[in-house]
């Protein structure tokens, strides 16, 4: 048997994680305009040029093509190289923290998941179906086949955590008269709920509402607008799960009882 050293093992991760992310950048791009993430192969959004294996190695080729379209020289959005560069990082920076396994893949799974979500919410304002309700299910398959969360408490996560999300937005529509969180935020939390449990999906509530509220002070002090500007949540939402994947038990230590 060959020995792999560690140092090797988050590299390999990292390249992995460089991977998954250049398949992220065709889901954040296709998804929300209803196209297939299968067919066509890779090609410029701008004139339609056919991106062969040589222009398409993540962030390698990007720094090639000094960030121009080699068919006709639109600049390439930033968005395509940072999102492999976090996801490479992400990849190793969850294989630093959790050993080799299926617990290890249904983080990378759910970071990936996560990484998409958010960058989809922030240009679009939506969270597509196509990832929240497939990713639920995984959610609970993995609390079946490489607990913890045990999977009464993935179900719980989902049930629970999804309900009371619904529950405040419906709240507040009635209280307000207005939609303040999306059925798309809903679906996260529920998301979230069966890959972390009941305990995380609370967690993810408080801390994200924390960061949603920093979020949106930001963007309204920096783009303008009042409190009636639409700001996306699920990143904040995102964020607080990645959290909990590093810091588990982080409700406790949020309400200073751990």
């Amino acid at each position: 048997m060959v020995e792999v050293s560690f140092s090797s093992w988050i590299g390999f991760c990292a390249v992995l994680g460089a991977v998954v992310g250049s398949f992220l950048n065709v889901v954040i791009q296709r998804l929300p305009r209803g196209e297939s993430i299968v067919r066509p192969r890779s090609r410029c959004p701008d004139c339609g040029w056919s991106i062969p294996a040589w222009a398409n190695v993540p962030l390698l080729s990007y720094a090639a093509l000094r960030g121009r379209c080699h068919g006709c020289g639109q600049r390439i959005s930033v968005r395509y190289p940072l999102v492999e560069l976090l996801t490479a990082v992400l990849f190793a920076a969850l294989a630093w923290a959790e050993p080799p396994g299926l617990r290890l893949l249904a983080s990378w799974l759910l970071g990936a998941a996560l990484l998409a979500i958010s960058a989809i919410d922030l240009e679009h304002q939506i969270i597509p179906n196509e990832i929240t309700f497939p990713a639920m299910g995984l959610g609970i398959v993995f609390a079946l086949l490489a607990p913890p969360p045990i999977w009464s408490d993935a179900a719980a996560g989902l049930l629970i955590g999804g309900g009371l999300m619904w529950a405040i937005s419906a709240g507040y529509e009635r209280l307000r008269g207005q939609i303040g969180l999306g059925m798309g935020d809903v679906k996260l939390v529920a998301l979230l709920g069966a890959f972390l449990g009941l305990e995380a999906a609370l967690g993810v509530m408080v801390l994200g509402s924390l960061l949603g509220l920093l979020h949106g002070a930001l963007l309204i002090a920096w783009h303008g607008g009042g409190r009636q500007a639409r700001i996306p949540f699920g990143p904040a939402l995102a964020a607080a799960g990645l959290a909990h994947l590093f810091v588990p038990g982080l409700l406790p230590r949020l309400l200073g009882a751990g």
